[in-house]
């Protein structure tokens, strides 16, 4: 398997998912349009799953 280093972009993306699913999780933050539609552990798992498929696919 060949991996390789996520864009700038895709990378910036994912971190910033995950962040704000930790935030919104012990409550610094609050985002209630997302609060009502996903939970804070779908944020972090989306986050670390974009960064994850990024490091798979050279173009992303």
């Amino acid at each position: 398997m060949n991996l390789s280093a996520p864009q700038l972009i895709t990378w910036v993306i994912g971190v910033i998912i995950g962040v704000v699913g930790i935030l919104i999780q012990i409550d610094v933050m609050s985002v209630p349009a997302l609060e009502d539609l996903v939970r804070p552990f779908w944020l972090v798992s989306t986050g670390f799953v974009v960064l994850a498929v990024s490091s798979l696919f050279r173009s992303l």
